[in-house]
């Protein structure tokens, strides 16, 4: 069995309402920073992605997805003129030595993270779905077994344009069978998301749910321990991305001076980058990025986690059915697993075309028993949202 082909494409969903323009500042006519925020993040307007088929000489196809909310033409060029050619002709059975064959053509040079790893993780999803589907196994079951058939979730995210509506819809979620929020912050005016956490806190016990909060690493060190604090009051979690993000010492100070676990992973990509942040107990909850990493780096990551007592919970943020899918099975597969990220607007709008085998029910996702990921891809459908496709085939 040899790769013979690959297909990439470049899916962008529109906005399925008017984009608000209060607090944003476009740069594009897509994309924008928020006004005013000193360490804006860019966003679209679009729900952006990039999905790559690879399919072997007996016919064999696998999925894999980028996470791109942004650019996603980026990575597809990574995959066009780099990685394609050094997968094609390959056996996709050898995911890891396929992955650190990718990585190794461009280490020397410093390139070890970034756009060139989303596009190797696109890939690497894509080899382990047609390694599951040529076994007839979940990719769970190549990955070692399945320690649970059901992953608790958090809702990420509380909507709502002011504090009543948000703790409407935090009730809302309760009857929905959630039993975990987190809350982000949006911008570094942080007492309003605090006063938010705190009347959860006084509305829901502990052991009715659980709550988190993630900083996007706004906060000064004087705001991170102050917020620290408070977060241990009310038995928070997990503490995420506090400080800016290249503050690892900052990190680790903040971590053995807080009761709250301290959450760093969407930046990081490697076993390498995440390897400093564990021993140095910068991290105490660990959070690949499914999309970023891959299956077989995330498993790298997992189980170095696992090694140092250090808890797994993956990041999602844009991700559609294949995201997810792959997500879920690395979930299910190791032992330090702690809780979902779950962010439904994106996989909802990718129902017409990405048909899944896992389901939420109560709060909970279930772990597909479908060969590979246990995603079909409905092609004919997805054209209609897809705004570039190239192929990439051995002579």
């Amino acid at each position: 069995m040899k790769v013979r082909r690959i297909d990439v494409y470049i899916v962008k969903l529109p906005p399925i309402a008017d984009v608000p323009v209060e607090g944003k500042r476009f740069i594009t006519p897509d994309y924008f920073v928020r006004s005013g925020n000193r360490r804006s993040c860019i966003y679209s307007i679009n729900a952006e992605t990039v999905f790559v088929k690879v399919t072997t000489d007996d016919g064999v196809e696998g999925w894999g997805e980028i996470l791109a909310p942004t650019h996603p033409e980026i990575v597809a060029t990574i995959i066009k003129h780099h990685l394609a050619p050094l997968v094609l002709g390959e056996n996709p059975m050898q995911n890891q030595y396929l992955w650190d064959k990718m990585l190794d053509t461009l280490r020397e040079r410093g390139y070890t993270g970034g756009y060139l790893i989303d596009a190797m993780a696109g890939l690497d999803i894509a080899l382990w779905d047609i390694k599951g589907k040529a076994l007839g196994q979940p990719v769970y079951m190549l990955l070692g077994g399945r320690y649970r058939d059901k992953l608790k979730c958090y809702y990420t995210g509380v909507p709502g344009n002011d504090h009543e509506e948000r703790m409407e819809n935090a009730a809302r979620l309760r009857e929905e069978g959630f039993n975990a929020l987190k809350v982000h912050a949006a911008d570094q005016d942080m007492s309003a998301y605090m006063d938010l956490l705190q009347a959860l806190r006084s509305a829901y016990d502990v052991n009715e749910l659980d709550l988190m909060f993630d900083a996007h690493g706004k906060c000064t060190h004087t705001e991170a321990y102050t917020i620290g604090r408070s977060l241990g009051e009310i038995n928070a979690l997990f503490f995420e991305a506090p400080l800016t993000f290249e503050d690892r010492e900052g990190h680790s100070k903040l971590a053995r001076a807080i009761d709250t676990a301290v959450a760093v992973g969407e930046p990081l990509r490697t076993i390498y980058a995440f390897k400093d942040w564990i021993v140095s107990g910068a991290a105490e909850v660990v959070q690949p990025d499914m999309g970023r990493n891959g299956i077989t780096e995330m498993m790298r990551i997992a189980h170095l986690a696992e090694a140092h007592h250090v808890a797994f919970t993956p990041h999602l943020s844009v991700h559609q059915g294949i995201g997810h899918a792959a997500s879920i099975h690395v979930s299910a597969a190791i032992p330090n697993f702690l809780i979902y990220e779950y962010q439904p607007n994106a996989l909802k709008a990718s129902s017409p075309y990405l048909h899944t085998s896992f389901c939420l029910e109560q709060g909970q996702l279930t772990v597909p028993n479908a060969p590979g990921l246990g995603v079909e891809v409905d092609e004919k459908a997805m054209n209609k949202v897809v705004t570039e496709y190239f192929q990439v085939k051995s002579s």
